[in-house]
């Protein structure tokens, strides 16, 4: 964790939670990472969410569509986020890992 805890929502603690899992699942199911690293961070107007993993990694251009297989994760996260009027991002390339990154805004009110 880094910065000042800040109050979160529960609506953006909900999807800080589900972000995580569903990041933590592909990096299980795809990415035969050694190891990850998750930060949560503070920052005066936003809480963020950065997900490591320096596994397989892949080109997002090229991520298959949804599908019976599979395929909703990314496309859930990012959805998840964005409603809550956030940004959500994903930088990877084969053979050099992935980051999966989340910022919420904070409604810290009067």
């Amino acid at each position: 964790m880094t910065g000042e805890p800040l109050a979160v929502s529960p609506e953006v603690r909900h999807a800080l939670l589900r972000v995580a899992q569903s990041a933590a699942s592909n990096i299980l199911l795809h990415a035969a990472a050694p190891a990850t690293t998750v930060t949560l961070g503070f920052v005066p107007d936003a809480v963020t969410l950065d997900i490591y993993d320096d596994g397989a990694g892949f080109d997002p251009a090229a991520a298959a569509p949804p599908s019976h297989a599979g395929g909703y994760g990314l496309r859930a996260m990012r959805q998840r986020v964005e409603q809550l009027g956030g940004t959500f991002s994903v930088q990877s390339a084969p053979g050099e890992g992935t980051i999966v990154a989340a910022q919420f805004p904070l409604d810290v009110g009067p």
